[in-house]
């Protein structure tokens, strides 16, 4: 049993002096840092949560104190970086920018409209809680509900219902964001280090999709009156 520096220790598949009979190399955690680590993630989720400084600007800063103070190091850092996770962020934005900017989520919405037409407010309403649910894992749930939102109150004006009826479906639905890694933030946040792939996703998400439309589409029109 062998411990030094990384550099050093590499060097030993490659020395003439020692025999590996076998190899299996790793970091040995550096605990009298552990307080400084605690303390920087408590000042990072602090500033965040209190509102002092956004949070992205506050995890950034986190980072970068960590580096600063020794917790963690350069090659520790950029080897938590998780290209598919930066390469799906990108992708994530520019599908929903395009959705947005062609006009495909209201393609989708009026194509439901028609579609649906004449079979009452509480159809249309469970319907189109389900199409907001599988755009909001698309686009985001910020973007999912800026978009969708114009389009609720739009819906609710042809049908003769309170729009806010549709207002409250875009919010739910809006935020069932969990059956895709890009549909909200912690879910791209956790993918690398949970070694997740994107059936993960669908298969613990898409049954709480189900269920959250299941429970909405039954309880809603009752309580609204739209039976």
């Amino acid at each position: 049993l062998v411990i030094g520096q990384r550099n050093n220790i590499r060097g030993l598949r490659v020395s003439r002096d020692v025999l590996l009979l076998e190899w299996l190399a790793r970091e040995v955690p550096v605990k009298f840092r552990a307080r400084r680590a605690t303390a920087i993630f408590a000042s990072v989720v602090l500033l965040a949560a209190t509102g002092t400084i956004p949070i992205v600007i506050a995890a950034a800063g986190g980072a970068a104190a960590m580096l600063a103070f020794g917790c963690i190091n350069i090659y520790q850092a950029t080897r938590s970086l998780d290209a598919r996770v930066v390469l799906l962020v990108g992708s994530a934005l520019a599908l929903g920018t395009s959705l947005s900017e062609t006009g495909g989520a209201e393609y989708l919405a009026h194509g439901l409209v028609t579609g649906l037409s004449g079979a009452g407010p509480a159809a249309m309403l469970s319907a189109f809680f389900l199409l907001v649910a599988l755009m909001t894992n698309v686009l985001s749930n910020n973007a999912t509900a800026v978009l969708f939102t114009p389009i609720a109150v739009s819906i609710a004006r042809e049908l003769g219902v309170d729009p806010m009826i549709f207002v409250y479906a875009v919010i739910f639905a809006a935020n069932c964001s969990f059956a895709t890694p890009m549909g909200y933030q912690t879910n791209l946040l956790v993918m690398g280090p949970g070694h997740y792939q994107f059936r993960d996703f669908v298969r613990a998400g898409a049954p709480l999709i189900v269920v959250i439309w299941v429970t909405f589409s039954l309880f809603a029109p009752w309580y609204f009156g739209l039976w």
